[in-house]
């Protein structure tokens, strides 16, 4: 059965998302804002809801620090010409797999799951190559993994930012010698 809210406080009551997140009216407007612009200003904002500047700046932080607010810097999916591989394993060893790739520049994130399989691995890559390497050099090979599913995201309803993983003071990701790039077959 379907239900219908007519009210939103109603919905939100029925959701529970503002109890179990601290929220109150002032901090989801802010949130919304932010949302459809995140380069408003505190002072745009503050006018917008009718508080002093500091007083949206305490808020922005608190809903920081609770996790609820999050600035994302990053590539957009949905307008890059990037490629995106969700990989979904079936492993003996999650945080082995996760570990295999934390330097890897094309690693994205890894989210453990319940079901089928228990882990989903995110890449981003220039090409359907790499990523096939990287399936058939790192997973295919590894006694910890069971079963694969690749699956290339063909597009996203939504903005999708996600951050790339590519830091140049990492020495271990600078090393690489990125063999899974040839290892397509």
């Amino acid at each position: 059965m379907t239900t219908n809210f007519s009210k939103i406080e109603e919905f939100k009551q029925n959701c529970g998302l503002d109890t179990k997140l601290g929220l109150d009216h002032r901090d989801n407007v802010i949130i919304s804002i932010l949302q459809k612009d995140p380069s408003i200003s505190q002072e745009e904002i503050a006018k917008k809801i009718k508080l002093s500047q500091p007083s949206v700046g305490a808020r922005i932080k608190k809903l920081q620090q609770k996790g609820v607010l999050n600035q994302i810097n990053g590539v957009n999916f949905k307008t890059v010409d990037l490629s995106l591989g969700k990989i979904d394993v079936n492993t003996t060893d999650t945080k082995a797999i996760i570990d295999e790739f934390k330097d890897c520049p094309f690693f994205i994130n890894a989210m453990v799951t319940s079901g089928r399989h228990n882990l989903c691995l995110l890449f981003a890559a220039t090409d359907l190559k790499r990523l096939e390497g990287i399936v058939n050099h790192h997973l295919r090979s590894n006694p910890k993994v069971k079963e694969i599913e690749l699956n290339i995201v063909i597009s996203t309803c939504k903005d999708f930012v996600m951050p790339l993983n590519i830091d140049y003071e990492n020495p271990r990701q600078l090393a690489c010698k990125q063999d899974c790039r040839f290892t397509c077959g």
